[in-house]
C-alpha cells in the first residue's frame, strides 16, 4: 500500500470518527434538552394538578367523586367539613352507602343516577339530606358529570359539586308561609321605596294588596304612578300630601281615600304605613285596608244624626250649624239673614185619616217643593213632625229691607203650598203658618233665633193659620208664665208633690221584664204637667240635680215595695238622668247610699241619658260613666238615633242598651228607609253586644216587623201607658202569669 494512500485512509478514518463523535455529542445535546423539557412539562403538571388540588382544596362547594354503587372515592374540605368530618379519611370511612345514609329520601339517589345516565350530567339537583356524622337535616343543590371509560363506554364515577341551601329554602319556605299567611288577611301588606332622588318604586305586594287593587294574581305595576292614577280626583291632594308628610317628617303615613280599581270597582281603602331610613331612601312598610263597609256605616250614622231620614233634608242639629254659619257671616260681611219656621196645618187629620204612607208622601212633596221655592244658597230643613225651616241668605245690609225680602220668600213659600198636592189617586190642599225672624250675626246663638222663629210660627198659627207672622218681642212675655211655673216647682220639690208613673217595658213573649220612670206633676193650675213641660225649665234653672235626686229617691223606694212580692221582685227599673247629674260630684255617693239603704241589687236600676248628653265633657262623662257601671247599675243610651254617636265612641262606653227612638218606630210600618234603619240599629247594637228596647210601639204590625228583625225588648201604647205603682203593680200581676225573661246583665250577658 503506498504511503500516500495509507495517509488518506487514516485522515478519512480519523474524519469519521470525529463526525461520529459530533453526531453523538449533538444526539446527547439534543436527548438533554428533550429531557430538560420533559422534566420542566412534567413539573409545571405537577404544578398545574397540585394548584388545581388547592383550588378544590379551598373552594365553598363541596367537590366529590363517587362510585356508581354509591361508595364516595374522594372529598374536598368542604364536602367534609359539610358531612360533620374532620378530613377526607375519617369521611370516606364513614359513608358506606351515599343513597341510604346520605339522603333524607333514599330514591333521590335512584332519581340522580337515572338522570346522569340519561343526560351524563345533572344540574341544581335538589334534595334533602343528612349531615352526615350529625344526622342534622339539610338541603343541598347537587350538579355532577358522568365518567366513562373511552374504550368501553361503561361508567366508571361520579364526579360533581354540592352547594349547601338550607337557609335559602328555610326563607322559600318562610315566604310561602307568609305569603299563605297574608292571603288570608283582609287587607294586603307593601313595600314602597322613595329613592335620594324623588323616584318611587313598588318593592313588594302581597296577594291581598294586589287583590284590593284588582290585578287578582297578576303583578302590581313597579310604578306607583299607576296607583296614583286610580285614585278619586276629589282624594288625590290628601293621598300626596299626607305622604309627603309622612316622608318629611317620618311619621305614620295614614290615609283614606276612593279609588277605582284594576277591575272597575270603587271602594274606600285606608293605608297606614310606618317610613325607615335606608342606603336608597326611604321606604314604607305598610298595610292596606278595604273600609268602604264602614265608610258607608258612617254615612248612614251621619245621615241619621244631621238629616231627616224620610226627606234627607238637614235635621234639627245641623240645621243649628247652619244658623250658626250663617250668623258668623252676616257678622263678617254686614249683611242679614233670616229664618222661615214653617208649620204645616192640620197634618195630623191627613196623617190619622189616610195613614202614614201617604202622609210620608205629603212631606216628601212638601220637602221639594220648599227647595224649589227659595235660592241656592238658602238652606232647607226638617226638624220634626210637620215642622220645617228655611235660613235665608240674604244680601241686604238695612233691616227694612231684609224683612221686606224675608216674607216675599214666606209668602212664596205659602204659595207654593196653596197648590194642590197629589197623594196615591187623591188630591189635597194644603196651608202653612209660617214665621219670620231677621237677625244681624250680633244675638246669643242658634238657639235663641230657633227659639224666638218658632214664637213667631206660632203667632201666625194663632192669627188663623195659613198666614205669616214676624216675631214680636211681645212674645216674650210669654216666657214670664214660664219663670211663674219654676217658682211652683220649687215649692213642688220641697213638697214633694212630683210624682212617678211607670210605662211597662215587655219582651218577646209579652211577659212585663220592667218599667221606665216617668215623671208626672199634678199642678193646681194647669192640671198633669208632663216632664217635657218643666225638665227643660228645671235643667235650666239650676234643678235639675234636686230633681234628679227626687225620681232616684222615689225610683230606689218603689224598687224596694216590688222585692217584697217574688212575681215583681224580678223586675227592673229605668230612669232617665241629666248631664248635670252626671256632673254632680255627690250624685254617685247619692245613688251608692240609695241602693245599700234599701238593700237592693244595682242591676235592677238602669239610668238612661240621651246623645247629647256623650257630646259634652267626654272625658267626664266617660269617667262618671265606668264609676256608675263598678256600682254595678246598668246604662242605656236614650233617643238613639236622633243625635250622632261614633261607633268608635259607642264601643269605648260602658252601655248595656240602645232605646231606639220613637220617631223610627212610628214610620217602619210604611217606610221601608225606616225598616232598614232600624234594621241597622239592631244590627249595630248585636255587633256592640248591647240590648235593645224599641220605643213607641204602638200597633202590632210594628211589633211584628221589630220582632222579625231581632228586637227582643219593647215599650210603648201598645202594652200600656205610663200608669201609677199601684196600677202598675196589677197590671204585672194579671200580665206575668210565669216566671219572666230578665233583661241582660251586661253586653257579655246580651
Amino acid at each position: 500500500m503506498s504511503e500516500p494512500f495509507q495517509a488518506t485512509l487514516v485522515a478519512g478514518v480519523i474524519s469519521a470518527a470525529w463526525l461520529i463523535a459530533a453526531a453523538s455529542i449533538l444526539g446527547c445535546l439534543l436527548l438533554g434538552y428533550r429531557l430538560f423539557r420533559l422534566s420542566r412539562r412534567y413539573q409545571d403538571a405537577r404544578d398545574e394538578q397540585k394548584n388545581h388540588r388547592e383550588l378544590i382544596d379551598n373552594l365553598s362547594e363541596g367537590i366529590y367523586r363517587s362510585s356508581p354503587d354509591g361508595r364516595q372515592l374522594s372529598a374536598n374540605p368542604a364536602l367534609v367539613r359539610l358531612n360533620g368530618y374532620a378530613n377526607e379519611a375519617e369521611l370516606l370511612a364513614g359513608v358506606k352507602n351515599i343513597a341510604k345514609e346520605w339522603y333524607v329520601d333514599p330514591t333521590r339517589r335512584d332519581a340522580f343516577r337515572a338522570e346522569l345516565e340519561e343526560h351524563d350530567k345533572v344540574e341544581n339537583f335538589i334534595s334533602e339530606i343528612h349531615r352526615h356524622k350529625t344526622r342534622e337535616r339539610i338541603w343541598i343543590s347537587e350538579s355532577a358529570r358522568l365518567v366513562r371509560d373511552r374504550r368501553t363506554g361503561e361508567p366508571l364515577y361520579y364526579e360533581g359539586s354540592v352547594r349547601e341551601i338550607t337557609e335559602t329554602v328555610k326563607r322559600l319556605k318562610l315566604k310561602d308561609m307568609f305569603e299563605k299567611l297574608t292571603s288570608q288577611l283582609p287587607g294586603g301588606l307593601f313595600q314602597m321605596l322613595r329613592r335620594q332622588g324623588g323616584e318611587f318604586s313598588v318593592l313588594y305586594t302581597s296577594k291581598g294588596f294586589r287583590q284590593l287593587l284588582g290585578y287578582g294574581d297578576d303583578a302590581v305595576p313597579e310604578n306607583p304612578n299607576t296607583i296614583l292614577h286610580m285614585v278619586h280626583t276629589d282624594d288625590r291632594a290628601h293621598y300626596l300630601e299626607t305622604l309627603k308628610e309622612s316622608g318629611t317628617r317620618l311619621t305614620p303615613w295614614e290615609c283614606e281615600f276612593r279609588i277605582r280599581s284594576a277591575d272597575g270597582l270603587e271602594k274606600w281603602l285606608r293605608v297606614a304605613a310606618s317610613p325607615e331610613t335606608t342606603n336608597e331612601g326611604i321606604v314604607w312598610h305598610g298595610y292596606l285596608a278595604d273600609v268602604s263597609t264602614r265608610k258607608k256605616n258612617e254615612r248612614e250614622i251621619e245621615r241619621l244624626a244631621f238629616y231627616d231620614p224620610l226627606t234627607r233634608l238637614p235635621n234639627r242639629r245641623l240645621l243649628f250649624d247652619q244658623v250658626g254659619q250663617q250668623m258668623a257671616a252676616c257678622r263678617n260681611n254686614g249683611h242679614r239673614g233670616a229664618i222661615l219656621f214653617i208649620d204645616l196645618d192640620n197634618f195630623k187629620t191627613l196623617n190619622d185619616t189616610m195613614g202614614h204612607d201617604v202622609g210620608d208622601t205629603f212631606l216628601k212633596q212638601v220637602a221639594n217643593r220648599l227647595q224649589a221655592a227659595v235660592g241656592p244658597n238658602d238652606a232647607v230643613g226638617r226638624i220634626g213632625g210637620d215642622e220645617f225651616v228655611i235660613v235665608l241668605s240674604l244680601n241686604d245690609r238695612t233691616a227694612a229691607s231684609a224683612t221686606r225680602n224675608a216674607i216675599v220668600a214666606a209668602n212664596r213659600v205659602l204659595a207654593a203650598l196653596r197648590q194642590e198636592f197629589v197623594l196615591d189617586h187623591m188630591l189635597h190642599h194644603t196651608s202653612a203658618s209660617v214665621g219670620v225672624l231677621v237677625f244681624d250675626g250680633s244675638e246669643k246663638g242658634p238657639e235663641v233665633l230657633m227659639k224666638n222663629a218658632d214664637m213667631a210660627m206660632y203667632q201666625a198659627k194663632s192669627l188663623g193659620r195659613n198666614n205669616v207672622a214676624l216675631f214680636d218681642p211681645k212674645v216674650l212675655q210669654k216666657e214670664r208664665k214660664r219663670f211663674r211655673l219654676l217658682n211652683d216647682m220649687r215649692s213642688a220639690l220641697v213638697d214633694n208633690n212630683l210624682e212617678l208613673h211607670y210605662q211597662p217595658q215587655v219582651n218577646v213573649a209579652g211577659h212585663v221584664v220592667g218599667a221606665e220612670a216617668l215623671l208626672r206633676w199634678n199642678h193646681a193650675d194647669h192640671g198633669a204637667l208632663s216632664p217635657s213641660d218643666f225638665v227643660g225649665l228645671a235643667e235650666q234653672h239650676g234643678l235639675a240635680e234636686l230633681l234628679g235626686r227626687g225620681v232616684i229617691e222615689t225610683s230606689v223606694r218603689t224598687l224596694a215595695e216590688w222585692k217584697k212580692n217574688p212575681r215583681l221582685a224580678g223586675l227592673h227599673m229605668a230612669i232617665n238622668i241629666s248631664l248635670k247629674s252626671l256632673r254632680d260630684p255627690d250624685f254617685l255617693d247619692f245613688l251608692h247610699d240609695r241602693l245599700n239603704a234599701h238593700g237592693l241589687d244595682p242591676q235592677r236600676l238602669t239610668l238612661e241619658m240621651t246623645e247629647r248628653v256623650l257630646t259634652s265633657d267626654q272625658m267626664q262623662i266617660s269617667r262618671r260613666m265606668n264609676e256608675l257601671k263598678a256600682l254595678g247599675v246598668r246604662l242605656s243610651l236614650d233617643d238613639f238615633g236622633t243625635g250622632y254617636s261614633s261607633i268608635a265612641y259607642l264601643k269605648k262606653l260602658p252601655f248595656d242598651e240602645l232605646k231606639i227612638d220613637g220617631s223610627f218606630i212610628a214610620d217602619i210600618e210604611g217606610s221601608e228607609t225606616n225598616r232598614a234603619l232600624v234594621q241597622t240599629m239592631l244590627d249595630m247594637a248585636s255587633t256592640l253586644g248591647l240590648s235593645a228596647v224599641a220605643e213607641h210601639v204602638q200597633t202590632p204590625k210594628q211589633e211584628a216587623l221589630l220582632k222579625s228583625s231581632g228586637c227582643a225588648f219593647f215599650q210603648g201604647w201598645l202594652y200600656g201607658r205610663a200608669m201609677t205603682g199601684e196600677d202598675f203593680s196589677k197590671f204585672v200581676l194579671e200580665r206575668n202569669p210565669a216566671s219572666i225573661l230578665k233583661f241582660p246583665n251586661s253586653r257579655q250577658g246580651a
